[in-house]
């Protein structure tokens, strides 16, 4: 009678094991048991232990190491090979027979059989939710979740390798920096070295790697996706990580940085846009951005906080009230006063502190441009598009055009 009834349950998990497959077909969704060895290769491993004689959850066990292929996800049988090896343990359940525990690995969340592949199987078919298994416990940095399949892993595996390389899982072991396509780590690392080289520049000394990692995810990364966070960002733009929208934000403010401000058709913009993004992610990420005007606020913002950093001209003028309205100008203010240096030690034929070159720049250069410009009116036909400091700006840089036209004009008539 138990024979009969261990061939019967054989052939009903047999079945459900084809439908499973033709579903899987049908559906274009994975059916298949994860094999332990891709599995593995693909993770970086910090070491493992015997954590000994463990209660395992049967849906928490989601490979193999050797029968990947002769089970499903849900350990039914998908071959008649080895079904008398099926049959004879499911036999031996009837007769309530001791079985001896399975051998298990453990990655994350989740569980590979090294043996008892059968039995696991035997275990799920008669609808047991736990089994016992002796448990090697393999140290991954990543979390690995039951409903993975092989090409999630891949992912976590390179998730796992960014953070080994960067020591954030030492350095930030909170920090969740996934992204939707792997290949975007490079881009971060590149974010991160940048931060590095900027970093040195401004504090004159190298910098260590590992401090760079926490300088830019502490000062730069969070603070971004925080200003993501705080205007919903997120609920405009679904399927995307907060790192998406971070290397979104960052890309956004280079490609504003680079793009003319006041060309309304920015053709430019978007083709640059269209580089990074598929065309169906452009018109997405744009739409949103463009209405995000606080991106630009942000960037204005940050702009001249770092401004007045290097200039300390609050310090020095602390009535000064320079705002400009366009991203990547305070850079171009910044290159006058740097000019205005250089020419003063000229003229002097001496060292001159930097701050007396900034107080001698807005003073004999800056406040005199002003003062002429608020003369002519000419401020009332740009506002509220631009500030006064746009225009005094535009002045400097368009300064030796501006020499040559009024140098050819015709001089006025001589008083008799």
């Amino acid at each position: 009678m138990f024979e009969q009834l261990a061939h019967q349950d054989f052939d009903k998990a047999y079945r459900r094991g084809f439908w499973r497959k033709l579903s899987a077909w049908l559906t274009g969704k994975s059916n298949d048991l994860l094999p332990y060895d891709e599995v593995r290769s693909q993770l970086p491993i910090q070491g493992q232990r015997d954590a000994g004689l463990q209660t395992v959850a049967l849906d928490k066990i989601v490979g193999s190491v050797g029968r990947y292929r002769d089970f499903d996800r849900a350990f039914l049988p998908t071959q008649r090979v080895t079904s008398n090896r099926w049959i004879n343990i499911s036999k031996a359940r009837y007769q309530e027979t001791a079985l001896p525990a399975i051998e298990v690995y453990q990655l994350g969340e989740v569980y590979f059989v090294k043996d008892g592949n059968h039995r696991v199987s035997v275990a799920r078919e008669r609808d047991q939710d736990f089994i016992d298994a002796y448990v090697i416990e393999i140290n991954v940095p990543v979390a690995l979740t039951p409903e993975m399949a092989l090409d999630d892993v891949a992912k976590q595996g390179q998730y796992a390798l960014f953070k080994q390389q960067t020591n954030l899982i030492q350095l930030r072991p909170d920090a969740d920096l996934q992204v939707s396509d792997p290949q975007a780590y490079r881009l971060l690392q590149g974010h991160i070295e940048t931060h590095a080289y900027y970093l040195s520049h401004e504090q004159n000394r190298d910098i260590l790697y590992e401090e760079a990692v926490v300088s830019w995810y502490d000062n730069v990364y969070s603070q971004l996706v925080a200003i993501i966070k705080e205007h919903k960002l997120a609920e405009a733009l679904p399927g995307y990580t907060l790192t998406d929208l971070y290397l979104f934000v960052s890309d956004y403010q280079w490609l504003l940085r680079e793009s003319d401000e006041e060309d309304e058709d920015q053709s430019e913009f978007s083709e640059k846009m269209a580089e990074l993004y598929s065309e169906k992610e452009v018109r997405r990420v744009l739409k949103s951005l463009r209405r995000a005007n606080w991106i630009s606020q942000m960037i204005l913002d940050q702009e001249r906080v770092d401004f007045l950093a290097k200039t300390q001209l609050e310090e020095i003028r602390p009535k000064a009230d320079i705002r400009l309205s366009l991203p990547g100008k305070y850079d171009n203010l910044l290159g006058h006063i740097y000019a205005h240096h250089y020419y003063l030690g000229l003229e002097r034929k001496a060292d001159v502190p930097f701050s007396e070159a900034v107080a001698s720049f807005y003073d004999n250069v800056y406040v005199p441009l002003l003062v002429l410009i608020d003369d002519q009116g000419t401020i009332e036909d740009f506002q509220p598009r631009r500030s006064e400091a746009d225009l005094v700006l535009w002045v400097l840089d368009h300064r030796q055009d501006l020499v040559q036209v009024l140098s050819s004009l015709p001089k006025p008539p001589e008083a008799a």
